[in-house]
């Protein structure tokens, strides 16, 4: 199979873009592929293939975002309202989509229930502590994990835990360092992350406070790492 002009032009695009993002001057940038024939995006997409992170994202209009098997470099397709299908590639840490569900389909605060059900020990504290370090965040601040594994949770705590904070339509999955999911609250900043054994089993279960789970974000080194091994690909295409 070959690379055309129109989808070498589209991965240079992207390989312009992971550079620019290794050396930290980059910007997060998205790149068109209407413009390709079906044919020609098959075989780009065959290329950059799928890597160890997907994302869903629900609302007005519904997201599949898949990342390559160079991380930092995503796929997403969104199915709008109006039932139109349409695809490009994004170069950034975290996909767009994802950021701004997070930011427009959370709110800034949520209220600890008056009257509670029998059998909650430690659910309201930790309300108290989430939202309180929601509300302290700022960007560039590390992650506060709560770690419900080492903690006394009764069953009626979780329940009320997870009524009280609830959830947005945004899930992640990565594969990579064992299997992870993080679902997004709908309190702002505040993430339900689940570690996974190989039999789907929850193994380690944490609440985070911050920025999107670092699970689930391209680091600088892999923008690095992804831009040669892109350079390389698109080489062996040349040749």
């Amino acid at each position: 199979e070959t690379l055309s002009v129109r989808a070498r032009g589209a991965l240079l695009e992207a390989l312009a873009a992971l550079r620019a993002l290794a050396t930290g001057s980059g910007e997060p940038v998205r790149i068109a592929l209407r413009h390709l024939a079906e044919d020609e995006r098959a075989v780009l997409l065959d290329l950059i293939g799928e890597g160890e992170v997907r994302a869903v994202v629900g609302g007005a209009n519904s997201w599949s975002i898949v990342e390559s098997v160079l991380p930092g470099l995503w796929r997403l397709e969104v199915e709008t309202a109006q039932g139109e299908q349409v695809s490009w590639l994004e170069v950034a840490s975290v996909p767009s989509p994802v950021l701004q569900a997070a930011e427009r389909m959370t709110v800034p605060s949520v209220s600890v229930p008056a009257s509670l059900p029998e059998g909650t020990m430690n659910a309201v504290p930790l309300l108290n502590e989430l939202g309180e370090r929601a509300r302290l965040w700022r960007p560039g601040d590390e992650n506060h994990v709560v770690n419900f594994t080492l903690l006394p949770l009764t069953e009626t705590d979780a329940e009320v835990l997870t009524a009280t904070v609830g959830q947005i339509p945004l899930l992640i999955r990565s594969e990579g360092y064992g299997s992870c999911r993080i679902f997004a609250t709908r309190l702002r900043h505040v993430w339900a992350v689940q570690y996974l054994n190989s039999m789907g089993k929850v193994i380690l279960d944490t609440m985070e406070v911050g920025d999107v789970p670092v699970a689930a974000c391209a680091a600088r080194e892999d923008f690095e790492d992804s831009a040669q091994r892109l350079a390389e690909m698109l080489q062996a295409y040349a040749s």
